[in-house]
């Protein structure tokens, strides 16, 4: 399993993202310190009361520079040509794959607000072929020393990109899905498939799962494979020492979650293609058991809490968590990162490492004696009759 530090810089009202832009450089220095494997942040245009990161291929770099192991992923890159022609996000990623040495990997999606697609003049209904024409482009400007491509959306003579990227065969890619269509879609074209994050349940998340991996196994295909099944904990992550401590501070999150359903909603009715984003309005998003218990979509409780739930998508073979760490002051967000990274992280990473009780190891060495000592009789008993055949051996007078 591997863990992603997901985060938006959620900006609080009296505070200025230029405050929370050295803040969140602290929490990825710490997410790193303490075992987190990647930072992901999504690129959100013209957000009301939630995400500020709208550039996130100026912020890596910067972070890139003051930090050595983690990864760093765009969570999610939007295609439309009109936010992003494909090229220019193919040139963005080798730069950072150039930069971090290797520690960069991309997740592209449609764009999911009318407030960015409106802004930028994307029609809704474009989005998807962009997307997927947007992938094929990205892939051959990678994959090739020349390469060219004529489609609907674009028509590109043979050019050979620039920077060339150092991670082969090139960085991962992967794409957010929110349909069957879409999972599909992610395992015929062999990348990975972020997945989840609707609220829906972990059974909803256990059938994406399962779809993935039927779709990719049944799949022909052309470029090498970058399977991975990521789960998005798009309610958020809170470890706390207490359940009732990580409760009460997750119960801040219902802000940010209430806004991203009305952003969802609203766009489901635009087109077609949104239509599965209108099945959130199903979700009672006032019942916290639901949502912290069985939603899929948050992680929230102390360690042990935390755990179990992470076992859960263990369990259904998820390989990493996006965890949405975000929405809440610096401090509390700096205390959740530290607990989860040293307290529930290495239990999915080398559990052996991981120092227990004295009084479980007693136990454990109390419930193994008696099998040492059925062995330690059966040694003893063996070794003796090796010396009674032994000793008939060397004097067969003796025997007879």
């Amino acid at each position: 399993m591997r863990f992603i530090f997901f985060s938006e810089g959620e900006t609080q009202p009296g505070h200025t993202h230029a405050h929370r832009y050295r803040e969140l450089i602290d929490e990825v220095i710490l997410a790193e310190k303490v075992g987190f494997d990647a930072f992901g942040c999504s690129e959100q245009h013209f957000a009301i009361g939630t995400a500020s990161t709208s550039a996130p291929e100026v912020i890596y770099p910067y972070m890139m520079a003051l930090t050595s192991r983690i990864q760093f992923i765009h969570l999610i890159t939007p295609l439309p040509k009109k936010i992003n022609h494909a090229l220019r996000v193919a040139e963005r990623l080798a730069t950072e794959d150039i930069l971090s040495n290797g520690r960069v990997g991309l997740a592209v999606g449609r764009g999911n607000t009318t407030l960015a697609l409106r802004a930028f003049e994307v029609d809704p209904e474009e989005t998807k072929a962009q997307q997927m024409e947007g992938i094929e482009v990205i892939r051959r400007a990678l994959s090739n020393d020349i390469f060219s491509f004529v489609g609907e959306h674009y028509k590109i003579p043979p050019r050979s990109l620039t920077p060339k990227h150092v991670t082969l065969p090139y960085p991962p890619i992967m794409m957010a899905t929110s349909s069957p269509q879409s999972i599909t879609a992610a395992a015929h074209m062999g990348i990975g498939a972020m997945m989840g994050g609707g609220y829906s349940g972990f059974a909803s998340v256990q059938r994406s799962a399962e779809l993935y991996d039927k779709e990719l196994a049944s799949a022909e295909h052309v470029y090498p494979v970058q399977a991975q099944k990521v789960a998005v904990i798009s309610g958020g992550m809170h470890c706390a020492d207490t359940n009732e401590e990580a409760e009460r501070w997750a119960a801040t999150l219902a802000h940010s979650v209430a806004l991203s359903i009305d952003a969802y909603e609203r766009l489901s009715k635009l087109s077609a293609d949104y239509g599965s984003l209108g099945k959130i309005k199903n979700i009672d998003f006032k019942n916290e058991r639901y949502l912290f218990d069985e939603s899929g979509s948050f992680i929230v409780g102390d360690v042990e809490t935390c755990t179990k739930q992470v076992q859960r998508f263990v369990d259904m073979g998820i390989d990493a968590l996006a965890l949405r760490i975000d929405g809440m002051p610096h401090k509390e967000l700096m205390k959740s990162i530290e607990l989860f990274g040293k307290y529930v992280i290495p239990r999915f990473k080398n559990l052996r490492s991981v120092v227990r009780t004295s009084n479980a190891i007693l136990a454990d060495i109390r419930a193994a004696r008696p099998a040492h000592y059925a062995e330690r009789e059966a040694f003893e008993n063996a070794k003796a009759a090796a010396g009674t055949v032994d000793g008939a051996v060397r004097n067969p007078a003796a025997s007879a």
